[in-house]
């Protein structure tokens, strides 16, 4: 299976990452796909680690449900009912 680029920016980019590294257009070309792809892993593990730890400090606080509408409830807190 092959790949065109037709990009010339892009081709440029894959030439001078092949030539820094002295690899083959196909091993930069993969290089560079396998660094984003872990690039994005590393941030999706930062993220769901984020939200375990907010999961964890709300998981302390009682859920309050006094039956009361979106609306109800800022209705009362404006002062309006």
């Amino acid at each position: 299976m092959g790949i065109l680029v037709r990009d010339a920016k892009i081709d440029r980019m894959v030439r001078e990452l092949a030539e820094r590294d002295g690899i083959t257009l196909q091993a930069a070309i993969g290089l560079a796909v396998e660094r984003e792809l872990a690039r994005r892993e590393e941030r999706r593990r930062r993220v769901d680690a984020a939200f375990a730890r907010i999961h964890e400090r709300f998981a302390d606080h009682p859920v309050i449900d006094d039956g009361m509408t979106h609306k109800e409830f800022f209705d009362r807190e404006s002062g309006e009912i």
